[in-house]
């Protein structure tokens, strides 16, 4: 008689899901996201915290409970912070994503068939992107918040003006464009450098450099300055006026009865006293003073320009990280 042999069941092993990536994300990365997001809450809560008390009370002669810290001031310094936002997403959040599974060498297992390069890096984008992007945009809500109530209620002038460089930056729409771009920016260098200080000191370095030339070479001309021209007024009025305080202002000077401009580094009158250079200037045909502006109703299509801008800029990191760890995988 003999023995029927009995074939072994085929096992097969289920596609990785979203529900795994989630977990590995979280297990590998649980620590970072908590270092961030609780401070940042928590920050969040104490802004919307003085909003309520500024809106309760009706104006802005606050305290905080620290030495030398007014609400005004404590409010100037919230606002300042999200200038590193993008830059701490860059850095802790996405340049060690993959150098740090190059280095270790743990994408050799994590990349297997059941999980491919492009999936996995598909899932750390969504997986830790997208909270990125929100905790930021949360964040920088609450300030605007903040903000909004602060002038409302202030004595004066108000001490948000919205063209100064960290009002401007502050509002969600603008914070998000640089949060996806630091994040597209580190992960990119973590791709093709596949060192993690490395990636790390360049995805610093790369995201304030492009984030200081956008704002001093293309913000102001993102479309044509207007120009405002006034008399030049010899011996009474000589400085230089213009537009309204809310507006930004690009560029000012003297213009002469041709309507050029005059360099003063040039001018005659460089050196004289204040009396005498302002005769001085009308005697060498200054007629005019100019002050190049961009208006207040121009702030907010200039935000979305700006969006647009790192926006476009975070897609093309993107695809380039996409395509390196792609080619890099065949190879």
């Amino acid at each position: 008689m003999t023995a029927t042999a009995t074939a072994a069941p085929v096992v097969t092993r289920a596609r990785v899901g979203w529900g795994d990536l989630l977990w590995l994300t979280w297990r590998r990365h649980r620590w970072t996201v908590l270092a961030t997001a609780v401070p940042v809450v928590g920050l969040a809560a104490v802004a919307l915290v003085m909003t309520w008390h500024v809106e309760a009370s009706g104006h802005v002669r606050h305290e905080l409970p620290l030495p030398g810290y007014t609400y005004t001031g404590a409010s100037e310094a919230l606002t300042f912070l999200p200038t590193f936002g993008g830059a701490l997403i860059a850095v802790f959040w996405a340049a060690p994503l993959l150098s740090r599974e190059y280095e270790q060498r743990t994408h050799l297992t994590v990349w297997g068939q059941d999980l491919s390069p492009v999936r996995w890096l598909t899932g750390q984008v969504v997986l830790l992107g997208v909270p990125a992007i929100g905790l930021t945009a949360g964040f920088s809500a609450a300030l605007v918040t903040l903000m909004n109530s602060m002038n409302a209620h202030a004595v004066g002038d108000p001490p948000f003006r919205p063209f100064d460089y960290d009002v401007f930056e502050v509002v969600p729409q603008v914070q998000v464009g640089y949060a996806a771009f630091g994040f597209a920016l580190g992960l990119a260098l973590g791709a093709v450098t596949r060192r993690t200080v490395l990636s790390m000191g360049l995805a610093l370095v790369g995201f304030f450099l492009v984030r200081g030339l956008v704002a001093s070479m293309w913000r102001p001309y993102y479309l044509a300055p207007l120009r405002d021209v006034r008399p030049f007024r010899a011996g009474r009025d000589g400085a230089l006026q213009g537009p309204p305080p809310d507006a930004m202002v690009v560029d000012m000077g003297y213009l002469d009865g041709a309507g050029n401009e005059v360099d003063l580094v040039t001018s005659p009158c460089g050196d004289s006293p204040v009396g005498s250079f302002q005769r001085c200037m009308v005697e060498h045909g200054i007629t005019d003073v100019y002050t190049d502006y961009q208006p207040l109703d121009r702030l907010v299509p200039f935000q979305l320009i700006e969006v647009g801008v790192f926006t476009a800029l975070a897609a093309g990191l993107l695809a380039l990280a996409f395509w390196w760890v792609g080619r890099a995988h065949q190879v």
